[in-house]
């Protein structure tokens, strides 16, 4: 969560799609077999920030034990609803960037339903003036609201042991793109699990002090990572430390898998983002 923004980047042609799939960041590497070698981060560098992300949060969520280092995921088909109140509709761009989250992370099924009563994840699209009092009126009983409150924007999870049970998003649509594109990859990304900022992660969205303004290849990383199969909702920094060196081993071939099939997974994502 962040108390503003820093636009200081001049962001250019990504920006100026409605969002950035981890596809694109890998545009930039080139293809084939070399590829997975290319990737400019080393195993400590993911193994790093796949901790400081993901053991910890901003606030204590609702479910769980205050202070518990254990991860935070999602176990099974994630639904979300995008509720907009907002004068400027943005519910396309943010339906267009879940269901980019849904098709590049493996092992995370994001499916839209009609119903905030069937939702596991709420989006809430606001204008500024509204944003303090829709927190008020949809956060559930425990959270720290005010902490929310505070920021320009947040989110928020109820998790247990067993996994993530429930999440609100609230973004503010009405003060233009930039900022609502920072403030949806970020909290929507970390809703899924990674709650935790860090000004040591250089190179990801979850840093408050980060140029960086869209959904990178680092983050990519985590997420996959988070969500391969061995990495189990409940388990300590010291269980998933022993899984970890596999993990990152697997989705390194899986960059390499998505680029050899002749640039046909680029181009898709590239055709969408017109």
């Amino acid at each position: 969560m962040r108390a503003g923004w820093r636009l200081r980047r001049t962001l250019g042609r990504a920006l100026r799609a409605t969002f950035v799939t981890a596809a694109l960041a890998f545009g930039t590497l080139g293809a084939g077999p070399a590829l997975a070698q290319t990737v400019p981060f080393t195993d400590q560098e993911l193994t790093d920030g796949f901790v400081l992300t993901v053991f910890g949060s901003e606030t204590d969520v609702a479910g769980a034990r205050p202070g518990s280092r254990i991860v935070k995921k999602f176990t099974g088909p994630v639904t979300f609803h995008i509720v907009s109140t907002s004068l400027v509709d943005r519910v396309e761009t943010t339906r267009a960037f879940v269901e980019q989250l849904g098709a590049t992370i493996q092992n995370l099924d994001l499916a839209e339903v009609a119903s905030v009563e069937d939702a596991d994840m709420v989006i809430f699209l606001v204008d500024r003036a509204n944003y303090r009092e829709t927190i008020r009126e949809t956060v559930w009983p425990g959270v720290d609201g005010a902490f929310l409150e505070e920021n320009a924007c947040s989110a928020v999870i109820a998790s247990r042991p067993t996994g993530i049970e429930r999440a609100h998003v609230y973004l503010v649509a009405d003060e233009g793109f930039l900022g609502l594109s920072h403030c949806m990859v970020e909290e929507i990304a970390q809703s899924l699990g990674p709650a935790n900022d860090s000004p040591l992660l250089k190179d990801s969205i979850f840093n408050d002090e980060s140029d960086l303004n869209v959904f990178g290849l680092f983050d990519w990383f985590l997420l996959n990572m988070l969500y391969d199969s061995r990495i189990v909702a409940g388990m300590s920094e010291a269980e998933a430390r022993d899984v970890l060196p596999a993990v990152i081993a697997d989705v390194r071939a899986l960059v390499t898998e998505l680029f050899q099939g002749g640039g046909a997974f680029l181009a898709q994502r590239r055709q969408v983002m017109r």
